[in-house]
């Protein structure tokens, strides 16, 4: 599939100098322009990075990516698939994970809040400038404006030029996705086809899934299709199954998930639900959801930063970070959800499963 791999944290950069053009254009006087600057910024910083649209990735230079795919079909009859997944390209070093990891979501948070914030006052300058003419406000406007310009400077600081090793994200998921193609070659399901991939591009707005979720719409509406993906394996007791996706913005399988925190519970883990919320990214099961599978992750990862050591998108992302007992945990319960949803399937009747 293309891709344009630079396009999505491309934003980063792209967006701060609108900013800053924009800027100089409000002490120039030319309110509007300065007003459809930060409006601009946002549309394009949104659609990237909040919304993982990739509306502006024509803008960087195109590149192939490539998804591994591996299937399995079962003994008897095909009347449900299941999706396994995890994804081997890494990530860009988030320099603010190495340099003020406590502070991550607050920064995080305080850049997204001045983008949103500099749209409202661009425009309430405008507003005042032609209707009111409140020498105060604008002053107080001009300030509140510059200040948020200051929070919105450190997009520009928050990427560096080095790719982690990706070792806990996610290269041991892919590993545990090939490993559990093997079992399952040699013991295979009765009822339920096994489609086994690694994607490409999930750190550049998920674009390996959504390309394969776009090439196999047609299967995977075909039957009953389940996709259980596994992202930033670390520690066994942060095992989590996502509920949400895309920074909170897509649904996930609110059920799928809690059949699997079941099995995981069942075999002495401590797995919780949890739901994405902006400023916490994305995973590959989205566009699958999407696209009509019942989809959920597996993460195990710490998810308050400031609380927890982490070695998420850093170049501390290696395999002695990664504890034995989450892959020998991963492995058990996706081994556990294939038998699961096999026996369950087993005395559903065809006609229910087409309908289903």
């Amino acid at each position: 599939f293309i891709t344009h791999p630079a396009a999505f944290l491309g934003f980063l950069t792209l967006v701060q100098w609108i900013y800053i053009t924009s800027l100089i254009f409000l002490l120039l006087h030319y309110y509007g322009i300065a007003a459809l600057g930060f409006t601009v910024a946002n549309i394009i910083a949104s659609h990237q990075f909040i919304f993982y649209k990739g509306t502006f990735d024509f803008l960087y230079k195109p590149k192939k990516g490539y998804n591994a795919i591996g299937i399995i079909n079962p003994k008897k009859e095909v009347r449900q698939q299941i999706i396994i997944s995890g994804h081997h390209d890494s990530a860009y070093e988030f320099r603010y994970m190495r340099t003020t990891p406590r502070l991550y979501r607050i920064r995080v948070a305080s850049i997204i809040l001045s983008m949103v914030l500099s749209l409202v006052i661009g425009w309430l300058i405008v507003v005042n400038a032609y209707w009111f003419q409140s020498h105060t406000a604008h002053i107080v406007f001009m300030v509140i404006i510059v200040l948020l310009g200051i929070a919105n400077m450190q997009m520009l600081f928050f990427k560096s030029k080095n790719a982690t090793p990706g070792a806990g994200d996610n290269l041991i998921a892919s590993a545990i996705t090939a490993v559990m193609a093997k079992i399952f070659s040699n013991y295979r399901p009765d009822y339920t086809r096994l489609i086994f991939v690694s994607f490409d591009g999930e750190e550049s707005g998920l674009k390996g899934s959504k390309a394969f979720a776009k090439a196999y719409r047609e299967c995977i509406s075909s039957m009953p299709t389940y996709h259980f993906n596994m992202d930033s394996l670390y520690k066994p007791e942060l095992i989590k199954f996502l509920t949400s996706d895309v920074n909170g913005f897509v649904k996930l399988s609110n059920e799928f998930a809690k059949q699997c925190v079941t099995i995981a519970h069942s075999k002495g883990h401590t797995a919780t639900l949890f739901a994405m919320y902006p400023g916490t990214g994305a995973t590959d099961a989205a566009p699958l959801a999407q696209a009509g599978a019942i989809a959920t992750t597996l993460i195990a990862l710490p998810t308050e930063v400031e609380k927890q050591d982490s070695v998420y998108h850093t170049m501390n992302d290696t395999t002695e970070h990664i504890e034995p007992e989450v892959v020998q945990a991963t492995i058990g319960i996706l081994y556990s959800v294939i038998e699961f949803l096999d026996k369950e399937i087993k005395g559903c009747p065809q006609i229910l499963i087409k309908h289903q």
